[in-house]
């Protein structure tokens, strides 16, 4: 048995291709995979990293369910990659568990994302919903700058020598380098079970710490922040997640350590 991801170019995604040679991935384009003619036999799991851009517009897409009607003939379960997005928007620093009521705060995207979870779990049995937290890695694209904290933080170092926040830096976020968001991702795929599970670090991080990791390992630049409250401050339990699939709790180190590493890519570009 083996495990499917769709959407091989995804950011996400692309630590997987290193280990399919051992782990027994398969990778499919998000357009193929809507043709079950493309999809290997005796899958497991299936993975989609795939993302419609309309989502973040607060427009519903009914990729995901397309997928799992594919997956679930195939008698395989399916693990949709939400967002911490669908808890809305807490007004003070909170721990969000997956019973969490939902804060009428929410973006569009993250609204979005309510109704496909709703969506997939009304209509099929076996599916897996993971609530991301910040996943983070390299994202300094020069030619076409992602539209994450990361993104915008590296681009800014690089082009201006410094980050400049429009938020307080004591913002607290559930940060969660890509690398070990991978290996939690193969555990939940290697048994996925139903229902839903954050996936974070399961502690806070204050961004302007963040901040200050990638600049020691640039070796240089100045951050900036505003003089204001502190906005849309999170942490993801994950007693849940931990508990279903034996994961290990990491601790800030591993997150400084990360950090300072895309300093240092960063200087080398």
């Amino acid at each position: 048995m083996s495990i499917l991801v769709i959407g091989q170019s995804a950011f996400l995604a692309k630590p997987l291709q290193t280990m399919s040679a051992t782990e027994n991935i398969h990778f499919l384009d998000h357009k193929k995979a809507l043709d079950s003619s493309h999809w290997p036999k005796d899958i497991k799991s299936v993975i989609n990293f795939a993302y419609d851009p309309v989502i973040r517009k607060g427009e519903y897409s009914d990729l995901d369910y397309q997928y799992a009607q594919i997956a679930t003939k195939q008698d395989a379960a399916y693990i949709m990659l939400s967002s911490r997005a669908v808890y809305g928007v807490p007004d003070t620093p909170t721990t969000l568990t997956e019973e969490h009521n939902f804060f009428d705060t929410v973006t569009p995207y993250g609204h979005t994302k309510r109704l496909i979870e709703n969506k997939l779990q009304e209509d099929f049995d076996h599916i897996t919903i993971l609530r991301l937290g910040n996943i983070f890695g390299f994202e300094y694209r020069p030619e076409k700058p992602r539209p994450t904290f990361f993104g915008a933080m590296l681009q800014n170092l690089k082009e201006q020598g410094g980050i400049n926040f429009s938020m307080s830096a004591l913002t607290q976020r559930d940060f969660l380098p890509i690398e070990i968001f991978v290996q939690n991702l193969l555990s939940v795929a290697n048994d996925p079970q139903t229902g839903i599970f954050n996936m974070g670090a399961g502690f806070g991080t204050k961004c302007g710490d963040v901040a200050g990791w990638v600049i020691e390992g640039y070796a240089d630049g100045i951050l900036t922040a505003e003089k204001t409250q502190i906005i849309d401050s999170f942490i993801l339990d994950m007693s849940k997640t931990n508990t279903a699939y034996g994961l290990n709790n990491i601790d800030t180190n591993q997150i400084k350590n990360a950090c300072v590493d895309i300093g240092k890519q960063l200087q080398e570009m």
